[in-house]
C-alpha cells in the first residue's frame, strides 16, 4: 500500500475549509483534525480522520507544545507520502512537525490575516514567522489575488489551487415555503455567515434596507434589523438560497467565498465588496462594488436579476468542478512526491 496523503486542518468548522475538503475527498486519505472551540459548529467528515489532542485556533501554549508533539509522533510512525495543511495553527505545527522527518508539506491559504487585519507589530510578526516557515512548504492559495498578495507579502512563489462544488439543485418548493415564512416579502437579501467583525453584517443591513430589500442572514443571530436564521444545516442551504433574489458578500476581507459559489449553483446573482478573489469567483455572474446599495438598487430589475443568476450558474459549472480542483492537486502532489 502506497503511503498515504494526510491532510491537517486546525478546526472543520461547517465553513470554507470543510466545504473544499468535501469536493476533493477522493484525495484525503486521512483527515488529522483539531476541535472546534467556542459557538462555531463542527462539520462532519466521511473518511477516516482523527482529532489532535491539543490542536485548536486559540495560542495557548501547553496545547500547541502538546499538538506539535502529537503530530510529530504520527507523522514518525505512519509516514505520509505528503502533509497538506490548512489555516494558520495546523500549517505553523504541521510544517515544523513535518521539517525535522523529511516529509514533503503543501500548506494552503484560504485567504489570508497576514495584513490589515491584527494591529500592526502582531501582522509583522506573523509574516516574519510565515517568511521562514515558506520554505518548508509547497505554498498554495485558493485564488489568484489571494495567491499574488500572499508572494508579494512573503517573497515566496505561491501557487493556486481552484475551489469546488457540486450541489443538489433546490427543491422549489420548499424554497417557497421558506420565502413565505419570512413573510412574502416583494425582494431579499441574503446574506450567509457567522456574527464576526469581519463579515461586516450592520454593512450588508443597512444596504439592503437602503434598496428596498428584506436582509436575510443564515448562520447568524441578533444583527439589528435582519431577520435572523441562525445555524443553518449544510443540506438545508440550498432552499434558503433559492428562497432569496439577491446573495450579498459585505466582507471587509475574503479569501474565496465559499457563500458566492454556493450562491451562483443556485442561479442567484452576488452584490459583494472587492476583496480577496471575489471579483475571479462572481465574473458577469452578480455586481462587485464598494457601494453595495447601489448594486443592490440595480437588481431590483427581475429580468436583470434572472440573467445574471443563469449566467452565475453556468460560470461555477464550468469553472469550478471537484474533477478540476482534483486533477489539480494529484499533479501538484506528484511533483512534490514522485512515485
Amino acid at each position: 500500500m502506497s503511503a498515504p496523503i494526510v491532510h491537517l486542518v486546525t478546526r472543520l468548522n461547517v465553513g470554507g475549509i470543510a466545504r473544499y475538503l468535501d469536493q476533493v475527498v477522493p484525495c484525503v486519505d486521512r483527515l488529522w483534525r483539531g476541535r472546534v472551540q467556542g459557538p462555531e459548529q463542527e462539520a462532519t467528515w466521511r473518511g477516516l480522520q482523527a482529532f489532535v489532542p491539543g490542536l485548536g485556533r486559540a495560542l495557548r501554549m501547553q496545547d500547541d507544545v502538546r499538538a506539535w508533539r502529537t503530530l510529530e509522533r504520527w507523522l514518525g510512525d505512519r509516514r505520509p507520502r505528503v502533509l497538506h495543511t490548512h489555516a494558520s495553527k495546523a500549517g505553523t505545527l504541521g510544517r515544523i512537525a513535518a521539517r525535522r522527518l523529511g516529509i514533503p508539506v503543501v500548506h494552503t491559504f484560504h485567504g489570508h490575516v497576514l495584513s490589515n487585519y491584527f494591529p500592526r507589530p502582531v501582522g509583522a510578526l506573523f509574516q516574519r514567522v510565515e517568511r521562514w516557515l515558506g520554505s518548508r512548504a509547497v505554498l498554495t492559495a485558493t485564488g489568484p489575488a489571494t495567491a499574488n498578495a500572499l508572494a508579494s507579502l512573503l517573497g515566496h512563489r505561491v501557487r493556486v489551487l481552484p475551489p469546488a462544488l457540486s450541489w443538489r439543485a433546490p427543491d422549489v418548493v420548499a424554497a417557497a415555503a421558506h420565502r413565505a415564512s419570512w413573510g412574502g416579502p416583494v425582494r431579499v437579501a441574503l446574506a450567509v455567515g457567522r456574527a464576526a467583525a469581519v463579515k461586516d453584517h450592520p454593512r450588508f443591513v443597512a444596504a439592503a434596507r437602503a434598496a428596498g430589500f428584506l436582509p436575510v442572514i443564515a448562520g447568524a443571530t441578533r444583527i439589528t434589523g435582519a431577520l435572523c436564521l441562525g445555524t443553518v444545516p449544510m443540506a438545508a442551504m440550498p432552499e434558503i438560497y433559492a428562497a432569496a433574489d439577491v446573495v450579498v458578500s459585505s466582507s471587509a476581507q475574503e479569501g474565496t467565498p465559499y457563500a458566492l459559489l454556493e450562491a451562483a449553483w443556485c442561479q442567484r446573482p452576488v452584490v459583494a465588496t472587492p476583496v480577496g478573489d471575489v471579483s475571479w469567483v462572481v465574473g458577469t455572474g452578480g455586481i462587485v462594488t464598494d457601494d453595495l446599495a447601489a448594486g443592490l438598487k440595480k437588481l431590483r430589475d427581475p429580468a436583470l436579476r434572472a440573467a445574471m443568476g443563469a449566467r452565475a450558474g453556468v460560470l461555477v459549472r464550468q469553472r469550478f468542478t471537484p474533477e478540476a480542483a482534483q486533477a489539480a492537486l494529484r499533479t501538484l502532489y506528484d511533483e512534490v512526491a514522485p512515485g
